[in-house]
């Protein structure tokens, strides 16, 4: 009996070590995400955040960035020699490499990086989104995520230096060109699924797979951008007096507007788009008829989007400075179409948040209705965001280090010697002139920090949030 007993008590000492031992052994090959959403979310947030705004204040300030150096020199010394010559506003072109003497700076500031930027989103979707296995492998972290990134930065610069350099692309050709980029190449995997390799070849290579679906993209937006380019040249009269004063290079108007009109039209789209990409309706249609209908869908919800918007927000007035003599400011009204491209990009980037770096958590629970709750909340955010940080207070300027262009450049100087000359002298016209600039001036330091903050969101923000999807999350998860 004892040794019946001590058998008994052996199995069961065997058996319980065993089952002791299984829940151990499951737990090792489906291991816990380390953090549960919200929390993986926010951290997750957090890091590309800092990446961004590392990018932001390394390389893209507009006074000490290593890319981009808008200060060239000292703005007082120029407007001296700019009067010397009759022309006291060359001080002010001279010592501001910016967007909006494009005659001067063909690849100046803003317009020089934010196509790189988007050309580093559209290599990240081929090769990281396109030219992915469809069957998952082990990946190593952070290895993995930093080939992919550094593969599509690389190769974003090649395409940049091509065309910018060898071509002569001027800024704004490149960017029309790279927007279209950004709207054609991910339509493959959010709206059409992978069709046709899926399910006509889902086995083929993933490189053969994405290298077709890159040479696709290419061609359209190749396609797309020419027809911009000949819309907008069609009349070279208008377009030139339009964003030049009298068609005056050195006076600018609304250089950027003609770019502008097309661009934000293409933005508005490419929100359609990712609207579409995350309700994701129709899930019984086979494709391509449902990759089709949910892009004529994200068509209208764009082209509506952009009417409203040139309704609500597009209607703005633009002061500029014409010198000759007695410097004076003329205003005019004008529809702006890039504050409508400024506000689209945050709830571009509050989307694209909700539905990558959260997960579609915690709307997820709740099918399409929830889907259409999240793109809702997402608007909501991002007009806050939009509104705190490009309409009141106005944290843009701050945020983007543009309130630290006039003293650096030198621009306060200028307006300090016109006042202090009219006081000297009593005399009324260098006052008035001292008002003029430091009006002028001030929207110099707003109108960079609005133009720097919109486009640091939908190109650096947008790519190392994108990136960091090929981190994994790591090493949060």
């Amino acid at each position: 009996m004892a040794e019946k007993g001590g058998k008994k008590e052996a199995k069961a000492a065997k058996k319980a070590k065993e089952e002791g031992e299984k829940p151990k052994e499951s737990v090792g090959a489906a291991v816990a995400p380390k953090f549960k959403q919200p929390w993986d979310g926010l951290l997750s947030l957090f890091t590309f955040f800092i990446w961004a705004y590392i990018v932001l204040l390394v390389f893209i300030h507009p006074v000490w960035g290593v890319a981009t150096k808008m200060v060239r020199m000292n703005a007082f010394i120029a407007s001296m020699l700019g009067m010397a010559m009759g022309h006291a506003e060359l001080g002010l072109l001279l010592s501001l490499s910016n967007a909006l003497i494009m005659e001067l700076y063909p690849l100046g500031y803003l317009v020089d990086w934010v196509p790189y930027f988007v050309f580093c989103i559209v290599w990240f979707v081929t090769i990281a989104v396109l030219a992915r296995p469809f069957t998952p492998s082990p990946r190593r972290q952070p290895r993995t995520g930093v080939m992919i990134t550094a593969l599509a930065m690389i190769l974003a610069f090649a395409t940049w230096y091509i065309l910018a350099i060898f071509l002569h692309w001027k800024g704004y050709e490149m960017i029309i060109l790279a927007t279209s980029c950004f709207l054609v190449f991910p339509i493959w995997a959010t709206l059409f699924h992978y069709w046709p390799f899926i399910p006509k070849k889902p086995n083929a290579h993933p490189a053969v797979r994405g290298t077709v679906y890159a040479v696709v993209s290419w061609a359209l937006a190749f396609v797309i951008r020419g027809v911009i380019t000949y819309l907008l040249w069609s009349n070279p009269v208008a377009t030139a007096w339009a964003q030049y004063l009298y068609g005056n290079p050195l006076t600018p108007l609304t250089p950027t507007e003609p770019y502008d009109f097309y661009n934000s039209l293409l933005l508005c789209i490419i929100v359609g788009s990712v609207i579409m990409s995350v309700v994701s309706p129709f899930p019984n249609v086979p494709q391509p008829k449902r990759g089709l209908a949910n892009f004529g869908l994200a068509v209208l919800i764009g082209v509506a989007m952009w009417g409203i918007l040139t309704a609500v927000i597009g209607q703005s007035s633009q002061t500029i400075l014409v010198t000759g003599g007695v410097p004076y400011l003329f205003t005019f009204p004008y529809v702006n179409h890039g504050a409508i491209a400024a506000y689209a990009a945050f709830p571009l980037v509050t989307l694209l948040a909700g539905q990558f770096t959260f997960g579609m958590w915690p709307w997820s629970k709740w099918g399409i209705k929830g889907s259409i709750a999240l793109v809702v909340v997402s608007f909501l955010v991002g007009t806050v965001l939009y509104y705190i940080f490009m309409v009141n207070p106005g944290l843009a300027v701050i945020f983007t280090g543009a309130n630290l262009l006039l003293p650096v450049s030198g621009l306060e100087t200028v307006y300090m010697f016109y006042l202090g000359i009219g006081l000297m002298f009593s005399s009324t016209g260098a006052i008035w002139n001292a008002l003029v600039y430091c009006l002028y001036f001030e929207g110099v330091a707003e109108f960079l920090g609005r133009a720097v903050m919109f486009a640091w969101i939908l190109t650096v923000l947008i790519f190392f949030m994108l990136a960091y999807e090929a981190f994994e999350h790591w090493p949060w998860r």
